[in-house]
């Protein structure tokens, strides 16, 4: 299967269908990078691609860990990769957004910018749409590398974009949630939290889906932006959302991993899981996977939010894993992807 972008799709709508109700219990192989990861992997063409903060994008063989290309950037890299076409897209500290053929790791373009961008790159029709720290969100030909538009928001964006049709919709912050013309970036609408947003939104059922540092997780209707529902998680949420079926799901800085009715914001279920939780979740048909941030993987039963296992490597984790039939990938802070079965 392919896993091409932050929770696997551009939709957001869980990520895997691996029945993984067991512990991965063998290690296929690891590949140590220089640096920590701190963005999440993506697969594609039997191929792991893996930005590091080493500086360099890195694509290894799915079965084998071996390394096919790497490419070098100026700067450090916490953004995760996007695949669009025949291009693998990612930002970078420098404040550019890179577009690399993803079979030679050959330079296709650079679109110069400010500020590092931390957030993944959005491709949705011909375009590509970022956010920066330096405020800015930018929508680049996809083709040409080129800036179509690019405007000012007033704080820091290290939301990654969700792109629907005519709209875009994207966190900041400054404590608010944008709604974004696709054709031009003027707003549609802006909804106020009570702290920033810098956990990716999700859209399902004419809701926008996101979480903020206030504590509370917001249903906003994707049309005009007012308030649907909202639930609180009673500390922070960074973690983005990942909707499967009627449910969404998230990572509470509490330490919870929380699953919510995307209809009525109705607590379907709340799990302890892993103290703080930054990184967002892998839902399937049968489990919700989430990584915590002081090196555990735990999967819970998707109905219930019954812990079925936990996987230790050590270290810190903030990246979200992938999850397949065949193996599971963890990439962790100090700089160790693995494969695992």
């Amino acid at each position: 299967m392919d896993w091409v972008t932050l929770l696997a799709s551009n939709d957001r709508r869980g990520g895997t269908s691996a029945a993984r109700t067991t512990a991965p219990a063998e290690l296929i192989w690891k590949f140590a990078f220089p640096d920590g990861v701190r963005s999440s992997p993506v697969l594609h063409d039997g191929a792991v691609y893996v930005t590091c903060r080493d500086g360099r994008a890195y694509a290894l063989d799915s079965r084998s860990g071996k390394e096919r290309w790497r490419f070098q950037a100026a700067a450090a890299i916490h953004s995760t990769p996007s695949v669009a076409g025949n291009l693998l897209l990612f930002g970078c500290d420098d404040g550019a957004v890179y577009a690399v053929d993803y079979t030679s790791g050959r330079l296709a373009w650079k679109s110069e910018g400010e500020g590092e961008i931390w957030a993944s790159p959005i491709a949705a029709g011909g375009d590509v749409f970022i956010g920066s720290s330096h405020g800015s969100f930018t929508a680049i030909d996809r083709r040409s590398g080129h800036a179509r538009w690019s405007r000012r928001m007033a704080g820091q964006i290290h939301s990654t974009a969700y792109a629907a049709g005519r709209l875009v919709y994207v966190g900041c912050s400054d404590g608010k949630v944008h709604a974004l013309e696709s054709a031009s970036g003027k707003d549609a609408w802006v909804h106020e939290a009570g702290d920033g947003v810098v956990a990716s939104p999700a859209v399902a059922n004419g809701l926008v889906l996101v979480g903020s540092e206030d504590g509370n997780f917001y249903a906003l209707d994707a049309e005009s932006g007012k308030l649907r529902w909202k639930r609180d998680a009673t500390l922070g949420i960074a973690s983005s959302a990942a909707v499967h079926g009627d449910a969404v799901f998230f990572g509470g800085k509490d330490g919870h991993l929380y699953a919510l009715a995307v209809a009525t914001g109705a607590e379907l279920w709340k799990a302890p899981s892993i103290r703080s939780i930054t990184a967002a979740p892998v839902a399937g048909d049968s489990i919700v996977c989430i990584q915590g941030v002081y090196g555990a993987t735990q999967a819970h039963d998707i109905k219930t939010g019954k812990p079925l296992w936990r996987s230790d490597l050590g270290g810190s984790l903030f990246s979200t894993p992938i999850i397949t039939d065949e193996a599971i990938f963890i990439a962790t802070y100090s700089g160790v992807l693995y494969a695992l079965r």
